[in-house]
């Protein structure tokens, strides 16, 4: 039994609220209902980012709470990065209760663990778990648990140190193979599962024909049984589903409301014996590693998986179909494998190694040279990103130069320029439009509202996010007046540098 083991199996995420921001009423009330409804239905376990939909997420849940008649449960999230001490920990988890109305928080996450090298920081002394140890013998969180975005060793490893009760991590058929020993590890330690994204950010929604073979009989919704496969492993307790009407609610509630037709065992059994078997994708066996030249071919086999199918939008890019295809090969190689080449230059040695191992009989050689070709292409290397840094902030003679929004994007640039050419001669500026940012500390920097722009005078706003790239340079048009240039990080093709 585990932390979780008392929740229904579906979990309620809240990134995918129909809002478009913090005046659309119709879509906050929408979301509200659908919350409630949520509830009522039996799903207790929510959920939620400071940031989720729009932002207005939490601000959904405190009248959803209120109005509900079931008891649920709910997470405090706290991000490494953006919260390093005890102190940063508290601060986090009590604004989260504020806004949400509660008194509690069963459940606290560190959030967003990329490698092994974050947990360690996060678990020096005065660091955030000290300060979720804390919380947790003064009432205010029940359990510490953390969402995991590291490569499974990375994984294994921080199962082993038992910090956690709990972890949610990415899987679905296309991971399955490679996080197949992650699930085992978390079930021998009681250590309760919680996934995201089981139908691969939607990809097997997008390519239902492909991934057929995860039904039972022709009968079944692949998307279906794509998520009672992943149900289908006794690690997992809770599969998080991000809804945006009444219709995908009930509709995820479906699968899990009956006993699935199929033992669970079975459909495990069969399933794994089906991916082996997909003519051209990388099941992830890594029989491929130890490249003379370090390529992880491996990691760049598996991701290439993504050129199978059809593309789906993502980053609020939904064209051209090559970018969207660029993004979901190159997102996990950066995401879950940390990997970034230094240049575009291809190092194989065509040593054919990789190719004699490889239990598919893929042509890893020629994937492997495509891959750098793409990476050129979409300026998915270190080179091109140092590169665009000195073309948009070195030796301009800047005083003050804008990053905004905060975050990840602006944390990464902040770092990358200090590395690339040493301490700079401006001084950074901090830029949010969310009014709970403002005059907070972020990363030992001040957070602005852009209101400010013409009194603080930057030089040049830089736009690091890549989602919403184009509307924030549209907002911030009127600031031209004043002498300030804009410009976007990422240029056309390329990729995010923060996934």
């Amino acid at each position: 039994m585990s932390i979780f083991s008392k929740h229904f199996p579906l979990g309620l995420g809240t990134s995918r609220f129909p809002i478009l921001g913090p005046d659309d009423t119709e879509g906050i009330e929408q979301s509200i209902e659908l919350v409630c409804k949520a509830l009522d239905s039996g799903i207790s376990y929510v959920d939620v980012g400071y940031n989720y939909s729009a932002g207005m997420a939490p601000f959904v849940l405190k009248e959803a709470f209120r109005q509900a008649s079931r008891p649920f449960s709910v997470t405090a999230k706290v991000m490494h990065g953006q919260d390093r001490t005890a102190d940063d920990a508290r601060r986090r988890v009590e604004l989260y209760l504020k806004t949400m109305g509660l008194e509690k928080a069963e459940y606290f996450t560190c959030w967003t663990i990329w490698n092994y090298g974050i947990f360690e920081d996060i678990m020096k002394k005065g660091g955030i778990y000290e300060g979720a140890l804390q919380m947790k013998e003064e009432g205010l969180i029940d359990h510490i648990c953390c969402s995991l975005h590291a490569v499974p060793e990375d994984i294994l490893k921080i199962i082993e140190s038992k910090a956690f009760e709990g972890i949610t991590i990415s899987y679905s058929i296309l991971n399955a193979v490679n996080m197949r020993p992650v699930l085992d590890a978390a079930h021998a330690n009681d250590i309760g599962v919680i996934v995201m994204n089981p139908l691969g950010g939607g990809v097997i929604a997008q390519n239902e024909d492909y991934f057929s073979f995860v039904c039972r009989d022709e009968e079944e919704s692949t998307v279906h049984a794509a998520l009672r496969f992943v149900k289908a492993h006794p690690a997992v307790d809770i599969v998080l589903g991000g809804v945006k009407s009444e219709e995908e609610l009930k509709d995820s509630l479906s699968v899990f409301a009956k006993p699935d037709p199929e033992l669970p065992k079975e459909r495990l059994k069969r399933v794994m014996s089906s991916i082996a078997e997909l003519k051209g994708f990388c099941t992830g066996c890594k029989y491929c590693e130890g490249c003379p030249e370090g390529i992880p071919t491996a990691a760049i086999m598996q991701a290439r998986n993504a050129l199978l199918f059809e593309p789906v939008a993502a980053y609020n890019r939904t064209e051209p179909e090559e970018l969207l295809h660029h993004i979901q090969m190159f997102r996990p190689l950066l995401h879950d494998e940390g990997w970034i080449p230094e240049t575009a230059e291809n190092p194989c040695l065509q040593c054919g190694k990789c190719e004699k191992q490889c239990t598919q009989k893929l042509n890893i050689i020629d994937a492997v040279a495509d891959t750098y070709r793409r990476a050129q292409q979409t300026y998915f290397t270190k080179q091109a990103h140092k590169e665009r840094l000195r073309e948009l902030l070195y030796e301009k003679g800047y005083t003050k130069v804008g990053l905004y929004p905060n975050g990840g994007f602006s944390n990464l640039i902040i770092r990358l320029y200090e590395e690339f050419f040493g301490e700079p001669e401006f001084e950074w500026l901090q830029f949010n439009s969310d009014p709970k940012m403002w005059g907070q500390m972020a990363d030992e920097r001040l957070v602005h509202s852009p209101e400010e722009i013409p009194q603080l005078k930057p030089d040049l706003v830089l736009i690091c996010t890549y989602k919403y790239d184009q509307d924030i340079l549209d907002s911030l048009r009127p600031y031209e007046e004043y002498g300030v240039k804009l410009e976007k990080l990422h240029r056309a093709e390329e990729m995010p540098w923060v996934f």
